[in-house]
């Protein structure tokens, strides 16, 4: 069975790192398809706030963005809705509206509409080998399960599976990332899905990896610039010799929001979405390409009066604490061991595993190697059907695929049934894995 025939649980737990902050009158939760995986992160403001957008990205995914580009100075705003799973995400949004009106938030009258704006992220494509997307249940039980003061760093919500560096053909997960300071009276919190075409680098320009493999050589964002300009074909996609594998896709996006408790106008509001998006240049280089769809959200709850803080260094603090949020996103994700077969509990190993539609995987063993062949109609990773790689079977069952570290098929191990027999495989072990279903054996 494929993940297109059935339907996934939402998946609302916390595992891992959290940002633990006090912010009254803002609610976060995230809800994922382990499946997939894919999410959606939902940050719900249940008296409403005042919202400005700043859109930059070529190629923006949005939900009911214009809402915030009428000049309102007043609260409007119910929710923002980040999600996965491309434009398919945005019914997740939906769902998050419905919601609210169907537990009393909202009436449903026309005085007393839902109203909820969101964006999308691509996470589909060469990272993952179905087209599992959020939906309107997913959007709803992130909204159900929202929390103050708690959002989940890494690989959650809507950053399940998002990565960043394919400009330079040196694709690398990442996640989402949350950051909070408060002067005086003045709280500000800054949250973001980074999921850019190019990379983020600390303030000293390394690279920020969260230890996964680089190029040999590379540690910095200089080291990658100098290399330029790269060849590239015809639709921009870096042809790598530092990825060991088919071409990149770089359809990629950061969705941001910037929170604050200070009482501002619409004009200061949007303002202080254009001076905290155009800060993030620094930290995400390069930002707003063609191929990105970069929307900051910038929200006040208008609460409070504050003069210790002058409303023009708000943006200046907000974009810090913003860079700060973006370095939070490599954190490590808690994955639950496997519990895959030994290679002695695997006598042979002579089959097809289906991931979804058109991903398909046929895998034979001989003696302590394997090898692994894309056979279905569509690309694993990037890499083609017909194309075939090497791997070296451990005695604890987990295979490991030879080549480049920055290959993007790893690792993998097999998992039995209950009657003793393979099930299925996981390729990629860790937060970001795939399961494929044993099919019938080849002759």
């Amino acid at each position: 069975m494929t993940t297109t025939e059935f339907k996934p649980t939402p998946d609302t737990s916390f595992h891992g790192p959290v940002l633990s902050f006090e912010f009254p009158g803002m609610r976060i939760g995230v809800a994922e398809y382990a499946e997939g995986p894919t999410g959606t992160t939902v940050l719900h403001f249940p008296e409403r706030a005042k919202a400005a957008v700043d859109v930059r990205g070529g190629f923006p995914g949005t939900f009911n963005v214009d809402m915030l580009r009428m000049g309102y100075d007043t609260r409007v705003l119910d929710a923002v809705v980040i999600s996965g799973g491309s434009i398919y995400g945005l019914e997740a949004a939906s769902g998050v509206a419905h919601a609210l009106k169907d537990d009393g938030y909202r009436s449903g009258d026309i005085t007393n509409v839902g109203f909820v704006s969101g964006a999308i992220i691509f996470d589909l494509g060469d990272r993952r080998l179905n087209e599992l997307c959020p939906d309107a249940a997913l959007g709803a039980a992130a909204l159900r399960n929202a929390k103050e003061g708690h959002f989940p760093l890494g690989a959650h919500g809507a950053g399940r599976m998002s990565v960043h560096g394919m400009y330079f053909g040196t694709p690398l997960h990442s996640g989402q990332g949350g950051a909070f300071r408060q002067i005086g009276q003045t709280k500000i919190a800054a949250f973001a899905v980074v999921n850019p075409v190019g990379l983020v680098v600390d303030r000293k320009g390394g690279i920020a990896n969260g230890g996964q493999a680089l190029p040999d050589g590379i540690s910095t964002i200089a080291d990658l610039l100098s290399g330029m300009p790269y060849e590239r074909d015809d639709l921009g996609f870096v042809k790598s010799q530092t990825w060991s594998g088919g071409r990149v896709n770089p359809s990629n996006t950061t969705i941001s929001v910037v929170v604050t408790n200070r009482k501002l106008s619409y004009a200061s509001i949007q303002r202080l979405a254009i001076q905290v998006q155009t800060s993030m240049g620094r930290a995400i280089q390069p930002l707003a390409t063609g191929w990105d769809g970069d929307v900051l959200f910038a929200v006040s709850t208008d609460e409070v009066d504050d003069p210790s803080v002058h409303e023009m260094e708000i943006g200046t603090i907000a974009s810090e604490v913003m860079w700060d949020a973006l370095l939070t996103i490599n954190e490590p994700r808690v994955v639950e061991p496997l519990g895959h077969a030994t290679a002695s509990q695997v006598e042979k190993i002579d089959g097809r595993f289906i991931f979804d539609k058109g991903f398909e995987l046929t895998i034979r063993r001989n003696s302590e190697r394997l090898t692994l062949e894309v056979t279905g109609e569509r690309a694993i990773f990037g890499l083609p059907s017909g194309h075939k790689l090497e791997a070296r079977l451990e005695p604890n069952g987990r295979f490991i695929v030879e080549g480049s570290p920055m290959r993007p098929l790893r690792d993998g191990a097999f998992v039995l049934g209950d009657n003793g027999e393979i099930e299925h495989v996981v390729v990629n072990l860790g937060a970001w894995q795939q399961t494929g279903i044993q099919q019938k054996t080849t002759g």
